[in-house]
Order: C-alpha cells, then structure tokens, then sequence
C-alpha cells in the first residue's frame, strides 16, 4: 500500500513537470495584412487574410451576419504619432442569422477593407505620400448559436505608404 502512494505521488509530478515544460500552444489563425505592392492606395482596398493554423478545419463568421460584421478592426498610427482605429459603420439586418464558412487546415480567407466611409469609419485624412503604421485586429466573440472561432488575433505591424 505504501509503495502504490509513493508510485502514485511520483507520477503526479512526473506528470506536472511534463505538463509545466510543455511549450505554451500558439495561435490557432494568423491575420496577415496585404497591400498593393509597395504602396497602397485609398482607391483600393486593403486585403486581410486569416488562415487557418491548425491540422482540423474551423469554422468562421459569415462578414453579412452581425456576429461576423465587425470582427474586423484596424489601428493606425501616423508619423506624428497620432493614432485611430478604423471599425466597420454599424449595420442594419432585415434577415440575420449565425452563418459561418468552413476554412480547412493551412487554408486562408480573405477579406477587404476599404476607404469607403459609408462601410468603414475611423481613417484620417490621407493626402498623397501620406504614411501610416496599420495593425489589423481579428476578433469574434462565442455564440451559443452557432460554434465558430473565438478568440483575438493581432497582424504584424506594417508601414504603408499612400499613394
């Protein structure tokens, strides 16, 4: 009986030290922000790309719904060091629903955003040669409704230049 207490307690830590060097589980998505080469332009839309990191495909908000309308947000920063944040205008549903799309392992989705102010509210003025820092923010809240991706994902910081 003693012997099974101290095998058991020894394997209880065994296990704990496992558990404890174990490298902490990353992202299951990356966002990555896509400009027109080199520059970007306000005549054209930014691209955002989520893929999926994962080895089981996921399942993400359909952007027509209003669990998926606004899971995008971009921060900004300009050369003077003022900063925003561009969000989605909010919308209006005559049909709504949890609509998702499937985006299986190594896949990516992409999505727009553009300079448009009746779709998107939050960008400064962008005269030629205009410079920003743009970080895109990725993030969708549970719904018991319908299982999806959860979570909030970040992009890498980028320097854009408008042209």
């Amino acid at each position: 009986m003693g012997l099974a207490l101290l095998l058991t307690l020894y394997s209880s830590q065994v296990r704990s030290k496992e558990d404890a060097a174990a490298p902490a589980k990353g992202p299951d998505i990356r966002v990555l922000l896509a400009v027109p080469e080199g520059h970007g332009t306000t005549k054209s839309p930014l691209h955002v790309i989520i893929q999926n990191l994962t080895d089981k495909p996921q399942s993400h908000f359909e952007e027509w719904n209003s669990w998926g309308y606004g899971n995008l947000t971009v921060e900004w920063t300009d050369t003077e060091g003022k900063t925003g944040t561009v969000k989605k205008v909010p919308g209006g549903w005559d049909r709504n629903g949890p609509s998702t799309i499937a985006l299986p392992p190594s896949e990516a989705l992409v999505r727009e955003i553009s300079f448009d102010p009746k779709l998107w509210d939050g960008w400064p003025d962008l005269p030629y040669g205009s410079r920003l820092t743009l970080k895109v923010i990725y993030q969708c809240v549970p719904a018991p409704k319908a299982p999806a991706w959860s979570g909030k994902v970040a992009s890498k910081e980028q320097s854009v230049l408008f042209r």
